[in-house]
């Protein structure tokens, strides 16, 4: 029973999805089971024309939708067809398929049409059995045109008397239906016949048979300037004769004025001539051709035939580059010339600009590319004209010295610098995003849709006008249609510059109280996707058709990131989305990511579009919004925290979260513990792992799923030992022993550390004295902090600053870690107290610096600060080696010459047996010859009124190189 659907039906409707994964290549929920809330929520957002749904008692078993075709005017879509395969080959998507058809005849559709896949096997005779025909050249997108047909006056007849489904004669085989341009529909029974010929290009009938009489109509070639033919015959196939009018007339651009009547007693051919202009439209394939219509009046009854004419030039014209976007000065383009006739082709083509000229000689169908070489320093046009045709060919030249340009091309507007062209088509408004960095179209498609529901949007189908402007290297573009449905006109503003960012701005006249949702498909599959989300920033492969899903696998709701961007990331480019306030977020597999926003608050939008990655793109998020961004590190969508634990026991049994940031539930085992995880409902589970020795041992969990079999790695820092206590001496200074390392802090010496070793110091430090070192005087070396106003006043004057000093412990991973504290309230940054601390813990090679800044007003500050180390490891600056990332290892030994470098994380500078470690976010080296290596971090640092911002670095005594570097680790931990 084929029935339409209710929404109390939602949860059957479900049940049955959840049931077809057999059904789909590649799965229909992806691992994620509909909802009856989900599916409800969906329909929102499509215009659906109907929805049926197929019964087997109190079950539903099958569904199909209708909604209009985003394309063509008066043509309706199935939208979604789907049968539960357990009832497969039972009848259901027959009569699924029938009520559709059915259905788009009632509403007076010329046209019913839909996509499958190739490998349909099953579906694909159903649909060609129900009328469908396989367009040729296409993956695979199918026509049905019944409802045109059925609502015929000649065919009515027939129909009357037989059942069209019953009837229908054609061949099913699982291939494209390639009949030269038209689809052939016949039915036959008890002797009557009733066949009837599409024209593929304009959708109309060309040709009509039943068993009194045949008639078609069939066109020539249509080329720009030239003459074509049509040509009518009729045949009677009855004893009387037909009395027979044919009334002609052409499209615009097609001149064509035929009127005649005559009997018919045989066979009668007609021919009449056409006159195509030679300022005709060229049209592009997706747009539909020019026509020419007929009434043809047989006894009194109208048979309209309608043929179309793809019309183009004998010569094709185009050029390479497509837009002709070029520097000032001599450049060459290539112009290409296409045969479309079917004879060899020979002539001239000249550049009316230049005067310049080349004979051609073109095979039918071939091409041939000819250069051209013009001199330009403005803006202009190049015309061409193909010798014996009259078309001139006007190509729109833009000269840029570095910002953005605009043209017009035919229906296309373009915006263009030298990251990103954006194509805008004046049919519809569709845009498309084209990375000139790695030659590749980003996005789609993308269009304005007001809702909801927001699917087709009636805009696909409507003209846009557009007002341009350019100035000084930046272009703006304004583009207004108007919205019948919802009696509003939309203004879409975009502008672009120099830079990788395009502002886009909606308006509404009148203020309407609908959304607005700009959206389509991109390229993203493969690609990097990055969301700020505010349970942690998230970077992931797409998948198409895995990641991400719809149906809110990723948080649609804006209040769930934390700052207000995302990023497509492939080939060293980056495509960035930018808000500032939204509604929604829709964010599908292979889409764009959809924007919805209130009419009634509308916001910019911005897009990045150029070389980069996620950190470009937050950072023109940050300087749109005027914040600063705190560091950042996305994981992927789903993970195992924390990937560093540390112990100063033998064993440590920790406790670990497997968190999953989609709706779609992660299924599987973790060292064997089974688990289901899905966005909000982590895992907690434990593991426990074996150390010895101090330093840096790497274990592993193991994860398993039905798709993957990972290990997940998982850092142990043996810090210490437990049993072993630190010992501090309060003196005249304050000396901290952990039982393998000592410390020794001077508050008063510039609150620095002037030793830190076993039995020799590796800190280099003329304490109590002050000297100079190299150009740095006054010089108090050892370890201190640094702070200063301004980069060029490096290394600052907190020399000048009085220090006080207090006892301090503080744990993390459960482990005390003691010292001490120096705090001086800065004189010559008034607002400003500084606070480091120096930590350790029992039998560790490891001391710890916790760098905080405190601004003790409500003004803002923005300054420089950091810790310095000024080292000699194993007591000796004769051979100390420095190691640093840049992003390769570089090595500098001691030699008379000396640099300076900046890098990040890590650097070490290596002694006769040990190698001290500098662990940081900024990092600074300094190659001081003789002098040694030494190493500082300093970072500019914004801080707010009334706030503080802190910073760990570590000081470690590593054995080798190796484990220098795998002592980066430490940077991850999280500080109670």
């Amino acid at each position: 029973m084929i029935k339409e659907f209710h929404n109390e039906d939602a949860q059957k409707l479900a049940d049955m999805m959840n049931a077809s994964d057999e059904a789909w290549p590649g799965g229909f929920t992806h691992g994620m089971d509909f909802t009856a809330e989900g599916l409800l929520e969906d329909r929102k957002r499509e215009n659906t024309l109907a929805t049926y749904c197929a019964w087997d008692d109190a079950a539903i078993v099958g569904i199909a939708e209708i909604t209009e075709f985003w394309r063509d005017t008066n043509v309706l879509y199935v939208d979604f067809l789907n049968v539960v395969p357990t009832h497969h080959g039972r009848g259901y998507g027959r009569d699924l398929l029938i009520t559709c058809v059915e259905k788009a005849t009632q509403l007076g559709s010329k046209r019913l049409d839909l996509h499958t896949w190739s490998g349909n096997m099953k579906a694909v005779p159903l649909y060609k059995k129900t009328g469908f025909f396989w367009v040729p050249k296409t993956l695979v997108y199918m026509r049905n045109f019944l409802p045109l047909i059925l609502n015929l006056q000649v065919a009515r007849p027939f129909f009357q008397k037989h059942n069209w489904y019953a009837t229908f004669k054609r061949e099913l085989e699982v291939e494209e239906d390639d009949f030269n341009g038209v689809y052939p529909y016949h039915w036959e029974e008890d002797g009557d016949i009733l066949h009837i010929v599409i024209d593929a290009e304009s959708g109309g009938v060309t040709q009509f048979e039943n068993n009194d009489f045949a008639i078609s109509q069939k066109v020539g070639p249509a080329f720009a300037g030239e003459e074509s033919s049509v040509t009518w015959e009729i045949r009677n196939k009855t004893p009387t004769p037909l009395d027979v009018a044919v009334i002609s007339h052409g499209d615009e651009g097609i001149t064509i004025d035929f009127r005649d009547s005559f009997t018919v007693s045989d066979t009668k051919v007609v021919t009449a001539t056409v006159s195509i202009d030679p300022d005709i439209e060229i049209r592009k394939k997706e747009e539909p051709p020019h026509q020419l219509m007929t009434d043809v009046i047989v006894n009194g009854r109208v048979l309209p035939l309608v043929s179309g004419l793809r019309v183009v030039h004998g010569v094709q014209v185009t050029t390479f580059p497509e837009y002709v976007v070029i520097t000032p000065g001599e450049q060459c383009i290539t112009v290409i010339l296409k045969n479309n006739k079917h004879v060899q082709v020979e002539g001239m083509i000249t550049c009316y600009t230049t005067g310049e000229s080349h004979p051609f000689s073109i095979s039918p169908g071939y091409s041939e590319g000819i250069p051209f070489s013009f001199h330009a320093v403005t803006d202009c046009e190049l015309q061409f004209v193909v010798e014996n045709s009259l078309p001139v060919h006007t190509v729109p030249v833009r000269v840029t010295t570095g910002g953005a340009v605009i043209m017009q091309k035919g229906k296309e507007v373009i915006l263009e610098n030298l990251q990103a062209r954006i194509i805008v088509s004046l049919a519809g408004g569709k845009t498309s995003v084209y990375d000139k960095n790695t030659h590749e179209t980003v996005i789609k498609f993308v269009s304005d849709e007001l809702g909801p529901p927001y699917w087709p949007s009636e805009l696909f189908k409507t003209p846009y006008t557009v007002r341009m402007q350019q100035r000084n290297g930046k272009v703006r573009a304004e583009f207004t249609a108007y919205s019948k449905k919802h009696s509003t006109t939309l203004v879409r503003r975009l502008e672009m510059d120099a830079g990788p960012m395009i502002k886009m701005e909606y308006s509404f006249t009148p203020q309407r109280d609908v959304y607005v949702q700009f959206g389509g498909e991109t390229s993203g599959a493969g690609g990097i996707l990055t969301l700020p989300l505010k349970e942690g920033f998230v970077s992931e492969p797409t998948v198409e058709e895995d990641f991400p899903l719809g149906h809110g696998d990723l948080p649609e709701n804006p209040g769930a990131y934390k700052e207000q961007w995302m990023c497509y990331q492939e080939d060293e480019s980056a495509f960035g989305v930018i808000w500032e306030k939204c509604a929604k977020i829709n964010l599908r597999s292979y889409s764009f990511p959809g924007i919805i926003m209130d009419t009634r608050n509308l916001h910019p939008l911005y897009l990045y579009v150029g070389r980069g990655t996620w950190k470009d793109v937050r950072k023109t998020w940050s300087m749109l919004h005027n914040v600063t961004a705190p560091p950042a590190e996305p994981q992927g969508i789903w993970s195992v925290n924390p990937s560093l634990v540390m112990t100063a026991e033998d064993m440590i049994t920790a406790h670990f979260t497997l968190s999953n940031r989609r709706k779609r539930p992660l299924k599987g085992t973790v060292n064997t513990q089974p688990f289901q995880v899905s966005r909000g409902s982590p895992f907690v589970f434990e593991a426990t792992f074996e150390t010895s020795d101090i330093g840096i041992a790497k274990q592993s969990l193991q994860v398993e799923t039905d798709l993957f079999s990972r290990e997940i790695p998982v850092t142990v820092v043996r810090a210490g030992k437990k049993e072993s206590k630190v010992l501090l001496d309060e003196g005249g200074t304050i000396q901290v022993d952990n039982g393998l390392y000592r410390f020794e802090v001077a508050p008063s010496y510039y609150g620095s550390v002037i030793f830190w070793g076993t039995d020799v110091n590796h800190l280099l430090t003329p304490y109590p004295e002050i000297k100079q070192l190299g150009w740095l005087r006054p010089w108090y070396g050892g370890i201190h902090p640094i702070v200063f106003a301004e980069k060029r006043d490096f290394p600052g004057r907190m020399h000048k600053e009085d220090f006080s000093y207090s006892i301090t412990e503080r744990k993390v991973h459960d482990i005390s870690w003691k010292g001490v504290t120096v705090t001086s309230t800065l004189q010559e940054i008034k607002g400003i107290q500084v606070e480091t601390s120096y930590l350790t813990t029992g039998y560790s090679n490891i001391l710890a610096i916790c760098h905080t800044l405190k601004n003790l007003t409500s003004a803002p500050h923005s300054l420089y600060s950091g810790m310095s180390f000024y080292v000699q490891p194993d007591g000796s600056l004769a051979n100390a080696t420095l190691y640093y990332n840049r992003p390769q290892l570089v090595q500098r030994k001691r030699t008379p010459y000396g640099g300076a470098s900046v890098c990040r994380e890590w650097a070490a500078v290596q002694g006769s047996s040990t190698f001290l470690t500098v662990l940081g976010n900024s990092i600074y080296t300094l190659d001081m010859e003789k002098d040694g290596a030494h190493v500082f971090t300093p970072q500019k640092r914004n801080i707010p009124g009334n706030s503080q911002v802190s910073e760990f670095n570590y000081v470690v005594a590593a054995r080798s190189l190796e484990e220098s570097q795998a002592y980066r680790v430490l940077r991850d931990l999280q500080w109670d």
